[in-house]
């Protein structure tokens, strides 16, 4: 588990990022694409990519987080101002701690959890377990077969 002062740093950059991309403060069962009080739409892909995740949730967890980081990866190209390079070590760190930001801030749309419980959810060691095998699983699938054959 991570420092308590690397948690802090994460919950501030998560919560700026959830501003950033306009999710804090969404209401759970709201099917619109605004925020509410806010008046602040929610980027389409975002909602789209949260959408494609609460059904695939349905299914499994294992199929909602192969859903996160397979559209994640199509949005840091299309958006890579998304990705926090000034609190990570290299792309790949920045990309993972974007799909936590992402993981926190689809339970809050989903299931209407605050901040502190969804961060909660995110460290609970079955899903820290599921996480780590869904994006073995996602990296793998991005392998070349000469690099399978290695």
């Amino acid at each position: 588990m991570a420092s308590l002062n690397k948690q802090q740093k994460r919950a501030k950059r998560a919560k700026a990022k959830a501003k950033q991309i306009n999710i804090h403060g969404r209401k759970p069962a709201a099917l619109d694409d605004d925020l509410g009080e806010i008046g602040e739409p929610i980027p389409e892909y975002t909602l789209a990519m949260f959408s494609k995740m609460r059904d695939a949730e349905a299914i499994s967890r294992k199929e909602m987080l192969a859903v996160l980081l397979t559209n994640l990866a199509f949005i840091i190209i299309d958006h890579p101002e998304l990705l926090d390079m000034e609190n990570a070590d290299d792309e790949g760190m920045a990309a993972t701690h974007l799909a936590a930001d992402m993981l926190i801030d689809y339970r809050m749309w989903a299931d209407g959890m605050d901040r502190d419980a969804a961060q909660a959810w995110l460290s609970e060691p079955q899903f820290i377990a599921d996480f780590s095998a869904a994006l073995d699983v996602y990296r793998e699938s991005l392998e070349t077969p000469e690099e399978k054959a290695e």
